[in-house]
């Protein structure tokens, strides 16, 4: 038993979303240009290789996912944000 599983997580469940996300992931930066064509600004939810729904707002785009799917799928979707062509987000942490 891992230390995850003593906090009710399921580990098995986990590691299947994490693959989920990883190949949803590759896929989104294999497509990128063609994705920046239509999304650039927009936060987009991918689904087995493919954009199921997208908004400005991220706050919206759960609010549209949370009605048409339930939990578990929701899960598996990969939400991220396109960049214009040109433009990169670099995260800084603070580890103090």
């Amino acid at each position: 038993m891992g230390v995850l599983s003593e906090f009710g997580v399921n580990e098995e469940r986990l590691t299947e979303i994490a693959k989920i996300h990883n190949e949803s992931f590759k896929w989104f930066y294999n497509n990128l240009q063609k994705i920046q064509e239509s999304y650039t600004g927009k936060f987009i939810a991918i689904y087995k290789k493919e954009i199921i729904e997208s908004d400005k707002d991220k706050g919206s785009l759960f609010q549209k996912l949370r009605k048409k799917y339930d939990n578990k799928k929701i899960e598996e979707i990969f939400i991220n944000y396109v960049n214009p062509k040109g433009y990169f987000l670099i995260l800084f942490l603070n580890l103090e």
